[in-house]
């Protein structure tokens, strides 16, 4: 064999070494990741089908962890669950470790709702689906009644507002869909009502609503209906969600655009308490918040 030979071979097993080297070691480690990331929740099941559970329990590892799916420096929780068979059947516990978006953190307790991801090879092996938060069973409502009011704060679910879906935990938390509304309302798209809170006050179920969102629309009244009250034309428009309750009744939860007079606009934020006025045969949408006694102490 010539020295050139020999060289040759040297230097072409100096090269091959390190990457059969590197090959082995990224598929232990992509076993490893793969394992670590399938005990958070992250890994999608092969061949999983997608059904709804309930959250019986919730835990704290103390641990975090960071991937697209559920954004950076996400909170890792222990979920016990009661998971709805694909297909129907009886409900059954089941366990999971995973990582939770910090934007459903304040909605996910007890009770909530949540869409899942099962094996049908091994029904214990579950992970959240969190483009469905709200689970398949959720109650849509467009022409809202109390008992499906009620019904949806108990659940979650949909409400539609002029086409438009937003979707609620159980609990009353908005989960999606506020920002199209406000887009809509903003771009002049969405249909609004004049001069109904006015009315709500005078001829609603008066209660009592904790605010769960608020937002400036970044329009006054003026924009919406130059005949207003003079007073009120430059009061800025602002969209609500609350949970609302009346007098002996549930809560649920709703959701409107409303005038906010500039001295309100500072104490505004979600916990805070106002005196409301609702049209019990669409409560989710047909609510007017009582400035004169708000907020509540």
């Amino acid at each position: 064999m010539s020295e050139d030979l020999l060289i040759f071979l040297f230097v072409a097993a100096c090269i091959a070494l390190p990457l059969v080297l590197m090959f082995f070691f990224m598929r232990g480690m992509g076993g490893m990741f793969g394992g670590l990331l399938g005990s958070f929740g992250l890994a999608k099941i092969k061949g999983g089908v997608s059904t709804q559970a309930v959250v019986q329990s919730i835990g704290e590892s103390g641990m975090t962890i960071s991937s697209p799916s559920v954004g950076p420096d996400a909170l890792v929780y222990n979920l016990g669950l009661l998971v709805t068979p694909p297909g129907g059947g009886e409900a059954y516990a089941a366990e999971c470790k995973c990582a939770i978006p910090r934007v459903f953190i304040p909605m996910l307790v007890p009770g909530a709702h949540i869409g899942v991801v099962v094996d049908p090879a091994n029904p214990q092996k579950v992970v959240p689906d969190w483009q469905n938060f709200s689970g398949s069973g959720g109650q849509t409502m467009v022409a809202s009644d109390m008992t499906g009011a009620q019904a949806l704060n108990q659940r979650g679910g949909t409400v539609t507002m002029d086409g438009v879906d937003v979707a609620f935990a159980a609990g009353g938390q908005p989960v999606s869909g506020l920002d199209k509304v406000v887009g809509a309302i903003r771009g002049g798209t969405m249909k609004t009502e004049h001069g109904s809170a006015a009315r709500l006050l005078a001829t609603g179920t008066h209660g009592t609503g904790v605010i769960t969102t608020a937002q400036p629309l970044g329009k006054k009244v003026r924009d919406f209906d130059p005949n207003a009250d003079p007073t009120h034309l430059d009061d800025p428009m602002w969209l609500f969600t609350l949970e609302v309750t009346l007098p002996g009744g549930s809560a649920f939860p709703a959701m409107f655009g409303h005038r906010v007079p500039a001295s309100e606009v500072a104490g505004l934020a979600p916990g805070v308490k106002l005196a409301v006025a609702v049209d019990e045969s669409n409560p989710t949408q047909e609510c007017a918040i009582d400035w004169d006694r708000s907020p509540l102490r």
